[in-house]
């Protein structure tokens, strides 16, 4: 089943306005919830809330979902992510220059 039909529940309705979203997925598994949770956030210019189990909630129908929640991505947030990526790069640069160095 692809991600985006695995997708139940977006709360609030009008998320396309809101910075932070609950989502509930169906899903076999909380894995499964979480890789479908991703690339329903990613491809909504959100990012997922790092949980590293979703919540299991019994819908009234008797089907479990599992929900999790997201917040949409900021300048700063981008910003941040930039500036770390190219810290790990720069430190491995240096890593490297020192390995050269000393062989």
């Amino acid at each position: 089943m692809a991600a985006s039909k695995k997708i139940e529940k977006i709360d609030p309705p009008n998320w396309k306005e809101a910075n932070i979203v609950q989502v509930d997925v169906r899903a076999r598994n909380n894995i499964e919830a979480i890789i479908a949770l991703d690339a329903w956030a990613s491809s909504h210019g959100f990012a997922r809330v790092h949980q590293n189990y979703l919540r299991v909630i019994v819908r009234p129908d008797g089907n479990n979902v599992y929900r999790g929640a997201c917040y949409r991505w900021t300048d700063e947030e981008r910003h941040s992510v930039h500036a770390d990526t190219e810290a790990v790069f720069n430190r491995a640069l240096r890593i490297s220059r020192r390995a050269k160095q000393a062989s």
